[in-house]
């Protein structure tokens, strides 16, 4: 099949579920919201996307996105779909029964983003210790224990930099070490 082609038959199945739809090559770009994701997500890997690239999440400010890259061993196509997620309660149902290496994908999306997997088989944090606080890849994400940047022991610096250009440059009084021998030419 083509990418005009599963575009077709993803639109007759969805329709309006479908907010972007775009076939660009041999790429698929959609976007569906977060009641729908799993839908979508099922019915490409029945049409044979049974590869999962990589599930990863963007903050919008206005909301959270899962991200899905997809491809087919047996098609000439690849999937990227955006599943839209609410920043107040972000949740989407796990895809890690249709795609394994979802499942280390999820734990990191949840750890960075804070959107949770409904469903996921061991929903914890996979790269932060479980008692972290907050999520470190949201735009909104402050933590008291990071030092902000300060110009701290800028003044010193300068003034050793300024005291050091009115100084003589020392010189050495070491003689240069004397080169090396060099090896005796070929005979020839």
């Amino acid at each position: 099949m083509t990418p005009e082609q599963f575009l077709e038959q993803l639109r007759t199945q969805f329709g309006a579920a479908l907010t972007e739809a775009e076939a660009k090559g041999s790429v698929l770009l959609l976007t569906t919201t977060a009641d729908q994701g799993y839908a979508v997500c099922k019915a490409l890997h029945d049409l044979g996307f049974e590869y999962l690239n990589c599930l990863s999440g963007v903050d919008w400010t206005t909301h959270l996105e899962v991200v899905y890259d997809l491809s087919s061993l047996h098609h000439a196509a690849k999937v990227h779909l955006r599943v839209k997620v609410d920043r107040a309660d972000p949740l989407v149902r796990s895809v890690s029964d249709l795609w394994k290496a979802a499942n280390w994908h999820e734990r990191e999306c949840y750890d960075m983003f804070g959107v949770r997997f409904d469903g996921h088989p061991d929903h914890r944090r996979i790269l932060l210790s479980e008692d972290w606080v907050g999520f470190p890849l949201r735009k909104d994400y402050t933590d008291e224990r990071l030092v902000p940047y300060t110009d701290y022991g800028l003044e010193e610096k300068q003034a050793k930099t300024e005291a050091g250009k009115g100084a003589p440059k020392p010189t050495s009084a070491a003689p240069k070490p004397p080169a090396p021998p060099k090896p005796p030419a070929p005979a020839g």
